[in-house]
């Protein structure tokens, strides 16, 4: 059975599997946001379905609610602007009651409602029974983090999950660390300092890793770790809040309590503040309807957030102080920042005072990501949990029980104790089970509501979007379709349950079916030339495969989209491996596996048509660059300008297409194709540095290329140039050796037009040039030309008569100059 490792954090909460893989929400994000809301009519919202919900009923950073006691959640300054009521347990805990709520629930009430939201949504199918769960706990003190434990232990419980692990957020980036840190040749052990900054909490871990016995891996060992659960980004967020509701009470005479419409508005602008002044020295929003209708311009620098968060500064300073003076702590060879608060210039510049000389020539590094803690929890989990036995399949002999755990496995596999009364815990189990029991029936009736009102909507919609909407009736259509609105928001529709519903829309799709036979018909028509083009397209693709050596596909399912873009994405993945790994030929193969996928998709939504184009550029893109690499092969440039090419058919305004297809079009020795790309990857993307490298590099070929052209044609006039006295008689037959151009003057002075002979010398001129030299050679040819005079000197007087030579160049000049034009365009 799978482990699941889970990082709860203030903001958003992941989930992710002891393989690594990360689990997904219902709408396809691995973050969930840690929030537990209320609508207007009652129904619970949780996770992402809180983000339509009014402010004032939600409660945000419910891990936090549910995990510090009571007395320290109301010393933190976000506790002034809950909108909720609260109030302090005999446990030591919180309860709290969102508007909206029939009761107040306890915060591990709240908690436990999130994690079965994450257990139904993320896991699912993937785990029969009770999931297992193991889970990091967020930077905190030793007696916070007690009470965590059990607050954690409570909160499992309540969502359905059997907690089998908990471990410090140290432990689990540290483990997580270790998997992603590059090993370093010739060292055995490093120490790497973590600094992470959340929205609520900041922790900092000194951690040593090891030389695992794995060529690429290490072990690691946390060395020190310190933390303060009250400081992050939404104390900054707080602190600016203070700053400008002052301001704006001196300015409009209003004074912003925290908590209320206008607060909510103002603490919202303070957030947007402070990420700008991480990207900016200076930052401006605007907070619309502050005071009174009026939009409320702020205005806030760098130097104003050292100034209003100095407290908050000193706090991250006494953290990090903690840690750094560490004893046996060696030079650290990294500084590795994660979290959204580490991204704020200011807290980067304490990180670097504070350490001061343990900094040394350690660099700051990203190399944990906001998924690595889950993923460093379920490691831990998979690694702390003994195995258990085999399940007993249905109509097989049991498997012989496992050996008794040791000590150190019956210790690791200790339940974990809450705080709730056994009683209270019991009642709050079933009461979640009824609670989400409500909300599935409240999902399932909402989402056919919006069925039905989407079909309405999409059948309006066929007269006037489709090719064949003159086909439908619309004395026929409309009123039915008014009919069928009508009823939805009516009273009796408002108060229609599931089967109502359901019944309402299935007649609805009938009659209209009836009306849209002649539309029905057309479609399929339609549907069934592109099956055929798309027949032809995977014909085409085998073709082209079985060229190129690869295995014929005789997958001939017609899967539906997941399934399908399940297999397209797993043989790309493989690809990928396979690419990183140095095996372009194989890489090359599965790019194109997943291309025959891609091309099967039928019935495609125009989302689903833009995905599947997305995808398929990719895997072009992809093909081109392992063709780039594969140097054995004699059309490897050929095969990559086509899957450049097929990749520009998709998107025209691909950059990596024209710089890929220029790419082989240089080594072709192309320059004047590869500039031509260049200079539209140098439009599309004017500040790429790979496209200026490429361009400079084609140009300096392309001077090189004119140099030489222009050093070859100079020493081919040189040799014509020699001059030579006329002395051959009518009928004498030239030597070898001499040259070309007293062969030219003995046709012309013997009544024998040198035309000719220019014609055939400009053919072969014409024929050795490239296309993009002709007009450099006839320029060239041309002057050589009139230099020489036809080299063959002028000794006549200026008024006197003209010698046979000179005439010959004042007859010919424009017979041979028309002819090179013409021969060298051509």
């Amino acid at each position: 059975m799978s482990i699941f490792g889970a990082d709860i954090g203030s903001a958003a909460s992941v989930i992710c599997r002891d393989d690594g893989e990360l689990l997904r929400n219902e709408l396809g994000g691995h973050r969930t946001t840690s929030c537990v809301a209320t609508s207007g009519s009652g129904e619970r919202l949780l996770g992402e379905a809180s983000f339509s919900a009014n402010v004032r009923n939600k409660a945000s950073a419910v891990g936090r609610l549910a995990t510090l006691p009571y007395q320290t959640l109301m010393q933190t300054p976000a506790s002034r602007h809950w909108p909720f009521s609260h109030a302090a347990r005999a446990d030591g805990s919180g309860e709290f009651e969102l508007v909206g709520s029939d009761a107040p629930v306890p915060g591990v009430a709240l908690l436990g409602a999130l994690l079965g939201k994450l257990r139904s949504t993320s896991v699912g199918e993937l785990s029969t029974g009770k999931p297992r769960l193991s889970i990091a706990l967020m930077p905190c003190s030793d007696e916070e983090a007690a009470f965590a434990r059990a607050a954690l232990a409570d909160a499992a419980t309540i969502g359905g999950w059997q907690l089998c692990n908990i471990s410090s957020s140290a432990e689990a980036s540290a483990e997580a660390l270790a998997r992603k840190y590059p090993r370093i040749a010739d060292s055995e052990a490093i120490d790497v300092l973590i600094v992470d900054m959340g929205e609520a909490s900041t922790g900092v871990t000194a951690v040593r890793l090891r030389a695992a016995e794995a060529a690429d891996g290490w072990s690691a060992e946390v060395l020190a770790q310190s933390g303060d659960s009250c400081l992050g980004c939404m104390d900054f967020d707080a602190a600016i809040f203070d700053h400008f509701s002052g301001v704006v009470a001196d300015k409009y005479g209003e004074v912003i309590r925290a908590g209320s419409r206008a607060g909510f508005r103002l603490l919202d602008g303070c957030e947007r503040l402070r990420k700008l002044l991480s990207t900016m020295p200076e930052a401006a929003a605007t907070v619309e309807n502050l005071v009174d209708g009026v939009d409320v311009p702020l205005t806030f620098s760098r130097d104003e957030l050292a100034t209003v968060c100095a407290p908050l500064y000193s706090r991250l300073r006494s953290v990090l102080e903690t840690t750094s003076t560490h004893e046996g702590l060696q030079p650290l060879a990294s500084v590795e920042l994660c979290g959204g608060g580490t991204r704020m210039p200011s807290v980067q510049a304490v990180v670097s005072e504070a350490l001061g000389g343990a900094l040394g020539e350690a660099k700051f590094g990203a190399k944990l990501d906001d998924v690595s803690i889950a993923i460093g929890a379920a490691l831990l989990g998979k690694v702390r949990l003994p195995v258990a036995a085999a399940p007993e399949v249905e109509g097989e002999r049991a498997a012989a029980p496992p050996p008794p755990p040791s000590d150190a496995e019956a210790a690791s596999a200790a339940t974990f104790d809450g705080f709730l009364a056994e009683d209270e815990l019991t009642a709050l189990i079933a009461k979640e089970v009824e609670l989400a029991a409500a909300d599935s029936a409240l999902a399932a009736l909402s989402a056919k509501r919006n069925e039905l009102e989407g079909y309405v909507l999409e059948a309006r919609s066929l007269r006037a979007h489709s090719k064949h909407g003159h086909l439908i009736d619309g004395g026929k259509l409309e009123p039915l379709l008014d009919a069928a609105e009508e009823w939805l928001y009516s009273e009796e529709g408002e108060a229609a349950g599931l089967p109502p519903l359901e019944q309402k829309l299935a007649e609805l799709k009938q009659q209209v079916a009836a009306i849209a036979t002649e539309f029905t018909a057309a479609l399929e028509a339609d549907k069934l030339r592109e099956e055929q083009a798309l027949e032809a397209s995977d014909a085409e693709r085998l073709r082209e495969k079985a060229a190129a050596g690869e295995d014929e596909d005789h997958d001939t399912r017609k899967l539906k989209f997941p399934d399908r873009m399940r297999l397209v994405g797993k043989n790309k993945e493989e690809g990928t491996e396979l690419f990183q790994g140095g095996n372009y030929r194989p890489a090359a193969a599965r790019y194109n596996k997943a291309l025959t996928h891609a091309v099967k998709f039928v019935d495609l939504s125009p989302d689903q048509r833009s995905e599947v184009d997305a995808i398929k550029l990719s895997l072009h893109l992809n093909i081109a660059m392992c063709w780039l690499k594969i140097t054995d092969a004699e059309n490897h440039l050929e095969q990559a300008i086509r899957s450049c090419g097929e990749a520009l058919q998709l998107d025209d305004t691909c950059v990596k297409a024209y710089f890929r297809r220029a790419t082989a079009l240089e080594a072709k020795k192309d320059y004047e194709g590869a500039k031509k790309d260049l200079l539209r990857a140098s439009e599309l993307a004017p500040e790429d540095k790979a496209v200026k490298k490429l361009t400079e590099r084609v140009e300096a070929q392309m001077k090189r290329q004119e140099a030489k052209e222009k050093k070859m044609w100079s020493k081919a006039f040189r040799e014509e140039a020699k001059p030579a006295a006329l002395k051959r008689p009518s009928g004498e037959r030239l030597e070898g050796g001499e040259s070309r151009s007293r062969e030219l003057q003995h046709n012309a002075i013997h009544g024998r037009s040198c035309s000719e002979a220019l014609r055939a010398s400009a053919c072969a001129a014409a024929a050795q040039m490239r296309s993009d030299a002709r007009n450099r050679a006839w320029h060239a040819y041309d002057a050589q030309w009139r230099a020489s005079d036809l080299r063959l000197g002028d000794d006549s007087d200026e008024d006197g008569p003209q010698t046979p030579q000179a005439e010959l160049r004042k007859m010919h000049l424009d017979d041979i100059r028309i002819w090179c034009v013409f021969v060298l365009a051509h």
